[in-house]
Formats: structure tokens, C-alpha cells, sequence
């Protein structure tokens, strides 16, 4: 078929043709041609993150798999990311390499960390800014001094060592991002913690996106971090409290920014007898979903533990995810461990929960907590999460938590109201779909992706 090639646009990738059909001519299936010229016509962009793939647990890493799979119709989508599968377990690393994951192309770097030997020492001589900066801010005097002095070089060298010696860390990713960079329309860098957003971001500010997922720790407040929060184009935070946080830390200097979120997608759940049967599932349980660390679950455990004891019943505390090779799991019957699950039968668990507990403090948006409110699951979380704390406060689908004996306390009330349950689980598709509904969230990031 006959056509002109007119040109490239603002981006090398971006080509124009305009196709003739001669008059009373047949045009051709749609199906082809026209999707080819729709390809054509697509910006390239990238999300760069730690871990990227199907197999991998995390809400960081589901996050961007499920913001990388919806831009695929607008965009030509690549993620730029690690061999690891797994933390601290190297012979469970994906091939070094290009390859193709839901229709997404990824690349994958080997990690390849400068002087790794010495992290340890670094990470003590970032201490001192550190720790001045976090005691400026809960004095309260961190905004004003960032609003009029962003970035500080206390520090700023053995910080940067710090990120370079971490053991996932990728030169060459970095390398690429340079070499490539005119190639890509926008770079969206998510989770802030690690060194590829933190020294990355500062290569191509002009076409970056942030999507930090910051949480209330103390590496928000490394010196390293002002370049990444008040040169990039644009922030795109998960929340209000994670937007209110990060404010309080650079003040007037942060960088243009909106609330974006993102939303959840539910595998059709798989049949819940055979789920039921598999796993050795009570008929009511209290499910913890997500990776089994020291960190999010130490006291989660033992205060259910009391709870049983002082209460008693058939309830069960179940526990879903991969377990951290130096956590102590309990013997206890009433405790049952499920390792890894398959998505669908994730689906069909969370749906037959009887209350989910969340009891991190460190979440930024919780997308576990999202998609128990879809399914009308109450929940109990963790109130030293401002995050969740809102959740809390905005949608009326869940409680929060301040001690042990709190937790002990809400759970029996969950547990022993079942009128209590229908009354929180009606509010939750509510608040989800006024406020994380993909309808919403997409448009946002589009139009963030248009306006670089």
C-alpha cells in the first residue's frame, strides 16, 4: 500500500506516515496496518524499580507491574530493573537480559555493587546528617530550613558510597539510562530506598517521574535524597499523609506534585473447598498477607497468641506469603503458614477472611488494605501508619491500633460482632472506588506522562 514517511517527532522514536487510498479503493482490515501505525506512534517509557516480575512478592513491585500493564495501551512500556527474584538469595536471580513479562519488555541488570565489602561502614558514617535532619524535623523546623536551603553536602559523600556498596546496586543501569536517555519520553523511578531512583533520578531530571512510596523512616532524611525530592519533574505521591510527610522534609523546595495513587487487580479466585482443603483453612481465620519479616510481624504473633488465650474459640491466625530465612515461625496450632500462593488462590483467601491485620507501620499506600475494603473484609491495622490511619478515618472500613492490649481489644470486637463486619465491609468498594479506581488513576498519569 502506498505511503509517505513525513518525519520523526520530538522523540527519535516517534514516527509519522500518512498512507494514500486510491478513490473507491477497499481499506484495509483495521486489525493490521493500523495497529502497526498506531505502535508507530507511541512514546517510550520506562519505569525503573528494584524487583520486577510475576513471581515477585511485594506492594512496591505489584505496584509497578500493575501501572506498567494498564499504560500499555497509551504507551510503549519498558521497566528497567534487577535480576533479583528474591533478597539475600542470588540463586534464585532471573537471567541477566531483555525479556518479555505480560506483554511488557523488561530489562534486567546484574547487580554489581562498588565496594560492597564496606557497606556496613558506610552506613555509619551517613549517621550524622541523618540524624540532624530527623531531629529538625521533629522539632518542626526542617521545612522552613529546606524551604530556604534544599540541599546540604554534610555527609552527601558517604551517602552516595552507601547507595553505590548496596548489594543490589546496578552501574549499568545507571550507564544505560544515560546513554538512552533521549530515547524515552518519561522515567518513572519508584521506591525511593534504593540506589536506582536515588542516584538515577538526578540524570535525566527533566523527564522524571517519582513515585517514591516514602514511609515515616530515616532514610527520608539522608542528605543525598534533596536532588531526587526538588529537581524532578514531577512527584507522583499514593497519599496525602505520604505527601504531607515529604513537605515536612523539603518544604517549599519539593518538587511539583500531585496525589496520583494507584489501584488494585484482583486474579478471579480460584475454588475456595479446594483452597480450603490445600491449606488446611479453618472457617474463620485472621489472615496476615505479605512477606514474613522480623519487622512486620514480631508482635503480631505473640499478641494473638494472647488474644487466644484469653478469648479461646476456633479462630486461627493465617499467614500468607515467603518467610525471611532468620525468622523464628511458631509451633503453635493455632498459627498456620502458608508460604507463597498462587494469585487466584490469594484472591479466593482474602475473600473468605474473617478480619485482615496489617501490622506495619511503614506502608504508603497498603494495597492489601485496598483490595480487603473491594471485598468488604473489615480490617485492623497498625495506627502508627498515618497512611493507614487515614484509610481508617476516611472510609469507616477499618480500625486501628495503638498498643498490644489495643489490638487484643478491636480484634474481639471484629471478631465477636458479625453485624459490626457487614456494617465496615459495606463502606469499603465505596471509598475504593471514589478514590483508587482505575478510571481515576490512569487519566492522572497520563496526563503527568504528556505534560514532560
Amino acid at each position: 500500500m502506498p505511503f509517505v514517511f513525513l518525519g520523526t517527532g520530538k522523540h527519535r522514536d516517534i514516527k509519522y506516515f500518512c498512507y494514500f487510498y486510491p478513490e473507491n479503493s477497499r481499506r484495509p482490515d483495521p486489525v493490521g496496518p493500523v495497529r502497526e501505525i498506531t505502535t508507530c506512534f507511541m512514546k517510550k517509557i520506562a519505569f525503573i524499580i528494584i524487583r520486577y516480575g510475576v513471581e515477585v512478592n511485594g506492594g512496591a513491585e505489584v505496584h509497578c507491574r500493575m501501572l506498567a500493564e494498564r499504560l500499555r495501551p497509551y504507551y510503549d512500556v519498558e521497566v528497567l530493573t534487577t535480576t533479583t527474584k528474591v533478597f539475600r538469595d542470588p540463586a534464585s536471580d532471573y537471567p541477566e537480559g531483555v525479556s518479555t513479562v505480560n506483554g511488557v519488555t523488561v530489562r534486567r541488570f546484574k547487580p554489581a555493587p562498588i565496594d560492597g565489602e564496606h557497606h556496613g561502614a558506610y552506613r555509619k558514617k551517613c549517621k550524622t546528617a541523618r540524624r540532624i535532619r530527623l531531629q529538625l524535623a521533629r522539632m518542626g523546623l526542617l521545612r522552613l530550613i529546606s524551604s530556604l536551603h534544599p540541599e546540604w553536602t554534610m555527609s552527601l559523600e558517604a551517602e552516595k558510597r552507601y547507595y553505590e556498596s548496596q548489594e543490589d546496586h546496578t552501574p549499568q543501569m545507571l550507564e544505560f539510562i544515560e546513554q538512552h536517555k533521549d530515547e524515552y519520553a518519561a522515567f518513572l523511578f519508584m521506591n525511593f530506598y534504593f540506589s536506582q531512583p536515588v542516584l538515577g533520578s538526578t540524570i535525566v531530571p527533566e523527564k522524571t517521574i517519582l513515585i517514591p512510596l516514602v514511609h515515616p523512616d530515616k532514610p527520608l532524611y539522608f542528605s543525598i535524597n534533596a536532588p531526587m525530592f526538588t529537581r524532578v519533574r514531577h512527584i507522583a505521591f499514593n497519599t496525602a499523609a505520604e505527601r504531607r510527610l515529604c513537605s515536612r522534609a523539603f518544604g517549599a523546595s519539593l518538587a511539583p506534585n500531585s496525589l496520583v495513587g494507584c489501584g488494585i487487580e484482583e486474579a478471579p479466585a480460584a475454588d475456595w473447598g479446594e483452597v480450603k482443603a490445600k491449606y488446611g483453612l479453618p472457617d474463620q481465620y485472621v489472615l496476615y498477607l505479605g512477606r514474613i519479616t522480623p519487622s512486620k510481624t514480631t508482635k503480631v504473633i505473640p499478641d494473638f497468641l494472647r488474644y487466644k488465650k484469653k478469648h479461646g474459640g476456633e479462630v486461627k491466625l493465617v499467614m500468607v506469603g515467603g518467610t525471611e530465612l532468620d525468622i523464628k515461625r511458631s509451633d503453635s496450632p493455632d498459627i498456620i503458614f502458608t508460604g507463597f500462593v498462587s494469585d487466584e488462590e490469594k484472591s479466593a483467601i482474602i475473600r473468605h477472611a474473617t478480619v485482615i491485620v496489617n501490622p506495619s507501620r511503614m506502608e504508603s499506600l497498603s494495597l492489601l488494605m485496598l483490595e480487603a475494603m473491594q471485598n468488604r473484609v473489615p480490617l485492623l491495622v497498625n495506627g502508627r501508619s498515618r497512611v493507614m490511619k487515614d484509610h481508617c478515618k476516611s472510609s469507616g472500613a477499618a480500625f486501628w491500633y495503638n498498643s498490644s492490649r489495643d489490638f487484643r481489644h478491636k480484634l474481639h470486637r471484629l471478631l465477636s460482632d458479625p453485624e459490626l463486619r457487614r456494617t465496615m465491609g459495606e463502606k469499603g468498594p465505596v471509598y475504593v472506588r471514589e478514590h483508587y479506581d482505575w478510571s481515576v488513576i490512569i487519566p492522572k498519569l497520563q496526563k503527568l506522562i504528556e505534560s514532560l
